[in-house]
């Protein structure tokens, strides 16, 4: 019988991956007093009984005194090997304090089968010598275990659900997939950004907020640009017709959106698609698009992420925005990115923001602060490049 013993600490995805990876029966939470006011403890025990874990608590660990971590260590080794003496004893000593971890090693090598660290951030799993006088085992590649789900779940945010989950979502987004990449493919020219700047404007002047509400309605799906569309701007009208975003004569300054959800799509939807399929089609292990949900601390408070993708128990999220921003604004995206991606990032992703008009020198230097990875028109036609250096690490 696989029995897991963890030290817990603030970070839960180096506590959880192992287990999710090995399924033991029983798992030892080994909890400091300072780890406990914190309530570090809380989430990390909700995920390992929701995984099939039996959760044994060890509290009331020293937070100092290496003598004192010493003889705490011994405790807990004695009262495993009490719980069952034909277990498959595994020390995650991931967790906790440098002492606490030295402690815990001193005191299971030897009783431990394995003794394991979690290298998150090279997706694998190392391991410490077991007994005196032994080498180590070679490290473990991680298996995918969390997806987009399960990893929020991990950084404390409640998943609600997404837009690409919905049972006619794939239908309409596959008809656009191939508008979404001409887009994505010819944005970096300055025509085409034209072209997304006048075509967004004129999806809002068809669009109405409906009073008391955040939902809208397609009150006047008939507009028009100031000339007729030529060239590249022709094409591109060629391409969203033929997806069924709008119905336009080839000559014509007159369009009209065909529905509520094709305004929204020209009105920068059609970015979020371009990643999603993008990243659907690297071959993630779980991309999703449009997603909801409330943190644990927020019940009221609901958030959306444009595009999140899980692989290799790491999340890339990704933020799109069509419009050119003053520079005013620039510093409350920024934010608005930061403060929503540190949380569900956890120790271990990345954000990107996707821009389909060329950002300011204000977003690049407060992207560049927050550690934003800033994609721009002209990077835009490489995503699948950078997706794919991202899933490989």
């Amino acid at each position: 019988m696989p029995v897991h013993v963890l030290l817990v600490s603030e970070q839960v995805l180096q506590n959880l991956i192992p287990v999710l990876m090995e399924r033991p029966q029983q798992v030892f939470l080994v909890v400091t007093a300072e780890m406990a006011r914190r309530r570090a403890d809380q989430r990390l025990r909700r995920l390992l009984r929701q995984s099939g874990a039996e959760v044994i608590d060890c509290n009331d660990g020293p937070d100092g005194d290496f003598a004192a971590l010493q003889a705490f260590a011994h405790q807990v080794a004695e009262r495993v090997l009490n719980a069952g003496a034909d277990a498959e004893i595994v020390l995650n000593a991931t967790g906790g304090t440098k002492l606490m971890s030295i402690a815990f090693v001193e005191a299971f090598r030897g009783i431990a089968t394995r003794i394991l660290y979690t290298d998150t951030a090279h997706r694998r799993i190392e391991y410490l010598p077991a007994a005196r006088d032994t080498q180590a085992p070679a490290p473990t590649p991680m298996r995918d275990v969390l997806d987009v789900p399960g990893y929020l779940r991990a950084q404390g945010f409640q998943y609600r659900g997404a837009v690409s989950a919905s049972a006619d979502w794939p239908p309409r987004a596959g008809a656009r997939k191939a508008a979404c990449k001409f887009l994505g493919r010819h944005i970096g020219e300055a025509h085409l950004q034209q072209f997304v700047g006048n075509l967004n404007a004129l999806a809002d002047k068809a669009l109405e907020r409906l009073p008391d509400s955040h939902e809208e309605r397609l009150a006047a799906p008939v507009q028009s640009f100031s000339r007729a569309p030529r060239g590249r701007w022709a094409e591109a009208m060629d391409a969203l017709a033929q997806a069924g975003v709008l119905d336009w004569t080839p000559g014509s300054e007159y369009l009209r959106f065909t529905d509520l959800d094709a305004a929204h799509f020209a009105r920068g939807g059609w970015l979020e698609e371009y990643a999603y399929h993008v990243v659907h089609d690297a071959g993630v292990h779980d991309a999703r698009l449009g997603v909801t949900g409330v943190w644990d601390d927020a019940q009221t408070m609901a958030n959306e992420f444009d595009v999140l993708a899980c692989h290799g128990n790491q999340l890339l999220f990704i933020e799109c925005k069509t419009l050119r921003y003053r520079d005013e604004t620039d510093n409350a995206i920024a934010y608005k990115l930061d403060s929503l991606g540190e949380d569900a990032r956890g120790l271990f992703g990345r954000t990107w923001l996707l821009s389909a008009r060329a950002p300011t020198d204000t977003l690049i230097a407060r992207a560049r602060r927050a550690r934003i990875r800033l994609i721009g028109p002209a990077e835009l036609q490489d995503l699948r490049a950078l997706v794919r250096a991202w899933k490989a690490g």
